[in-house]
């Protein structure tokens, strides 16, 4: 199974809100950025969706007594859009690729299916990677941590 777009769904125009100090998410914006396609129902994608944004807000929790929304923390602007709110739709999205990819992988159990699921592994791993990074540049901390033994 391939999350590639195929140009098979419909727009669902589902935006989700949380607290007024993150920004909505659109379920059409993730689909087109981590190329989630027709075969992950708009249902499925809005649960996974809502799991990641709770997961990320409580990450993030300590920046909500420091402004009234994240935009207001932000250092600069990408077309017309604050840093901070670009990192946190990052997060968002990372996690449900993941989450959609560790989900769907198991679904074939052929032996075409265990060898998809064995590549499908370091992407899964890129995603969360990419997730944490972003709450990292959030929270203004580095995305290394090290440690003696």
């Amino acid at each position: 199974m391939s999350f590639v777009a195929s140009g098979n769904t419909t727009p669902s125009h589902i935006t989700i809100n949380s607290t007024e100090f993150f920004p909505s998410i659109s379920l059409d914006e993730i689909r087109d950025i981590v190329r989630i396609d027709g075969a992950v129902t708009d249902a499925r994608l809005k649960q996974a969706t809502l799991e990641e944004i709770i997961d990320v807000n409580r990450l993030l929790i300590g920046l909500v007594s420091t402004a009234s929304s994240l935009a207001e923390l932000a250092t600069t602007h990408v077309d017309g859009t604050s840093d901070t709110e670009i990192l946190y739709f990052s997060a968002v999205s990372n996690g449900v690729a993941a989450k959609v990819n560790e989900k769907y992988r198991s679904y074939d159990t052929s032996a075409t299916g265990n060898k998809n699921a064995d590549e499908l592994t370091p992407t899964i791993d890129e995603y969360r990677r990419n997730k944490h990074w972003a709450i990292k540049q959030l929270l203004g901390e580095s995305h290394t941590t090290v440690e003696l033994i």
